[in-house]
Order: C-alpha cells, then sequence, then structure tokens
C-alpha cells in the first residue's frame, strides 16, 4: 500500500471521528436546550397551589395553650423556618375550624420566635383542624389539616351537613346572598356575593376572602375574588359532594363571616 494511501485513509478516519464529536455535541446540546425548554416551562407549576400530591418542604404544627394559638414552621432539616412573603398583608393566615364545621376563626399569629407564630384566640372546649396557609420565598409548601384538640371534651362524630336551600346569609343587621345556586363538578364556577347594606370596605387587600372546605374538613382552598372592586370569586369542584363555604367581608370596620353549606353534583 503506497504511502498516499495510508494518509487518506488516516485523514478519512481522523474527519469521520472529529465529524462525529461534533454531531455528539450538537446533540447534547440541542437535547439540554430541550430539556432546560421543558424545565422552564413546568416552572410555574412551582407556584403555591393546593393539589393533591403537591409536596411540601415546610412542617407546620399547632398548639392552644392558655387561650393562645401558637404555630411553629420547620424545614426539612428540622430547623425553625421563617422565610415567609406577605400575602394580603399578613405574613400568616391560620383557618381554624370545629370538627362538625360550626366554629370558624381566621387570625392571624405574629413572630414571637425563630419559627414561632402566635395569636391570642379563646376557643371552647372540643376538637378542631387548623389550616395555616404561608407563602415560603424558597421552598414548596401545602396547606394540610392540623389536628387541634382543646380542653378534655370527648371527640364527637358530627352528623352530615345538610346544604342550605336558600344560599342568603345574615350577621348582624348585613345580610349577603351567593350565586350561582348549582353547582357542578369539573365545571369553573363564579361565586358572586350581593349584600342589602351598599359595598364592603376592603380587607386584607382586597373586596373580601372565601374559604372553601369539603364536608370532612381535609381539602381547603382560600380564594380571593376577581379584583380589587369585585365580590366575585373564581374555583372549581373536583369532587362531587357537600362543602362548606365561610365568605368575609368587611362593614363599618367590622369583618362579618357569612357561611353557606352547598351540594356539588
Amino acid at each position: 500500500m503506497s504511502v498516499i494511501w495510508k494518509w487518506g485513509i488516516t485523514a478519512a478516519a481522523i474527519l469521520a471521528a472529529v465529524t462525529g464529536i461534533y454531531f455528539m455535541s450538537e446533540g447534547d446540546s440541542v437535547k439540554s436546550k430541550a430539556e432546560e425548554k421543558h424545565s422552564l416551562h413546568e416552572a410555574p407549576h412551582g407556584s403555591h397551589e393546593n393539589r393533591p400530591g403537591d409536596r411540601s418542604e415546610i412542617k407546620a404544627s399547632a398548639s392552644y395553650i392558655e387561650k393562645t394559638i401558637q404555630i411553629r414552621l420547620k424545614d426539612q432539616e428540622g430547623k425553625p423556618y421563617d422565610h415567609l412573603e406577605i400575602s394580603h398583608e399578613k405574613l400568616m393566615h391560620v383557618i381554624v375550624v370545629s370538627e362538625d364545621l360550626e366554629q370558624y376563626r381566621h387570625i392571624h399569629p405574629s413572630k414571637t420566635g425563630d419559627g414561632v407564630y402566635e395569636a391570642k384566640q379563646s376557643l371552647p372546649d372540643g376538637s378542631y383542624k387548623a389550616f395555616v396557609d404561608v407563602k415560603p420565598k424558597d421552598s414548596s409548601y401545602k396547606v394540610k389539616p392540623i389536628p387541634l384538640k382543646i380542653g378534655s371534651s370527648a371527640e364527637k362524630k358530627h352528623d352530615h351537613l345538610k346544604p342550605d336551600e336558600r344560599f342568603v346569609k345574615k350577621s348582624s343587621k348585613f345580610s349577603a346572598v351567593m350565586s350561582p345556586e348549582k353547582l357542578s363538578v369539573h365545571e369553573p364556577v363564579t361565586l358572586a356575593f350581593s349584600f342589602d347594606h351598599g359595598e364592603p370596605e376592603p380587607y386584607l387587600g382586597a373586596a373580601g376572602h372565601v374559604v372553601i372546605l369539603d364536608e370532612m374538613g381535609e381539602n381547603y382552598v382560600h380564594v380571593h375574588p376577581k379584583s380589587q372592586k369585585e365580590t366575585k370569586f373564581e374555583t372549581e369542584f373536583d369532587e362531587p359532594g357537600i362543602y362548606k363555604i365561610w365568605a368575609e367581608f368587611k362593614f363599618e370596620g367590622k369583618v362579618h363571616v357569612f357561611p353557606y353549606t352547598v351540594e356539588v353534583k
């Protein structure tokens, strides 16, 4: 075999190797860009939503001592956690409901120590559930029911809730009417409220607040209005059943709570 022929084969082999490396690099580059694009596409899903299966990196616990509700936040390593964003004018919103869903409190504990938040609140003896609603700055979080027993009263199983026949509720001299009267599963719904004594005042940076729980007090939704001025709230029910809705509005400097029991079919 001539020297020229040998050099030709060697040059072709080198060219093939270099070309192969180039295409491998290009392939890896394209793949990494595709993965990057996919990652960016999924980024919005990291926002705070209470969907089944959501992973929570922050753990909340609740206790009741001397008419004070105490909330503790810890990270995955068990260390106190305080990196919270302000949400609707507060660092923390805590919803406390009794097992029968008759008692309802919306409180805002203040920071009293590392990972510790407290609020004075008088509650009758009984079994409750606390829902700690916070927005961590750098960690995922899902609101979950936290059992809270107050006093030594025995637990009692509450009767099944009965849906309201009319969605008209009264608090003091104020009446609130909620529509629509028929709610369907897997269909977006706008809960609209009207009043007989004018429009409500701004409350925690919104025209009002709505909290929804299923009959078992397990699935929690905190809904804010569509705009600063409208008392309309958009939501969607994933499962049929009985739900309790608490609508909070402020009139003459005082917050009024209007509870509704609805059936979703």
